[in-house]
């Protein structure tokens, strides 16, 4: 990539940052069918769940630390701790790898309700799109063609969520190496914008991810890389007497 190009390619992240041409959508919508309630009351529930892509919404009625976990008999565990500084509604994504029953339980130190919903894939979003939330969720699916795209964020280091890049089938999207999730932002990072590469055309969804404060506003905004422009011949040159 020349730098010709590569200055090209600021100059438009920087246009499709500014919410030109893209779809505008602050509060992201994810949860389909109801399966199970919770509280701190109630604070674990065992069901039979198919394989899949399934949310845990939840809502913080206070200050508190929320630790989920989620586990299926023989074939899968997850754990997350999230430190909520105020109330607040959010969600986390769990993939099911195979049909079994899932034991949720949430301990917190808190009052809390949550709900297990379905991931609806129903209607995707396409790129261009601007994304924005406040804390730890999960976004509406995303279509992404086979490609290259922007990933620009709106806050960098510490001020920024971890984000997760995951597939329709609950699978992470790995850099080439599968060194670590794309697009790749760390919390010390300083990079205001990433450039995925997508291998296969589909719906994908991102898992944003604060541990250590929520709610905390955050914007992220994917766009496809334009195309490398078509170098003619040059001007032709003719020699004179």
């Amino acid at each position: 990539m020349n730098h010709l190009f590569l200055f090209c390619c600021v100059v438009v992240l920087g246009f499709v940052a500014s919410g030109c041409a893209l779809a505008d959508n602050e509060t992201p919508l994810v949860a389909g069918k109801t399966l199970a309630t919770l509280s701190n009351d109630q604070p674990e529930i065992s069901l039979p769940l198919d394989s899949g892509i399934f949310i845990v919404s939840f809502q913080a009625l206070e200050p508190q630390t929320m630790k989920f976990n989620q586990n299926t008999k023989d074939s899968w565990s997850e754990s997350t701790e999230l430190k909520i500084v105020s109330p607040y509604n959010g969600s986390i994504a769990f993939a099911i790898p195979k049909p079994g029953d899932c034991t949720i339980n949430i301990s917190s130190t808190g009052s809390w309700t949550a709900q297990v919903n379905e991931y609806d894939l129903a209607s995707p979003v396409k790129a261009p799109v601007n994304l924005s939330g406040s804390g730890t969720t999960v976004t509406q699916p995303i279509t992404l063609e086979k490609g290259e795209y922007f990933f620009q964020r709106g806050e960098t280091g510490e001020s920024s969520p971890s984000y997760y890049l995951t597939s329709s089938n609950g699978s992470y999207v790995m850099d080439e190496t599968n060194s670590y999730v794309l697009p790749g932002f760390s919390r010390i990072s300083t990079e205001p914008f990433k450039i995925v590469t997508i291998t296969e055309s589909g719906t994908y969804f991102l898992s944003v991810m604060d541990l250590e404060e929520n709610p905390k506003a955050w914007n992220m905004s994917i766009s496809s890389v334009p195309p490398a422009p078509v170098m003619g011949p040059g001007p032709v040159i003719r020699e004179t007497v």
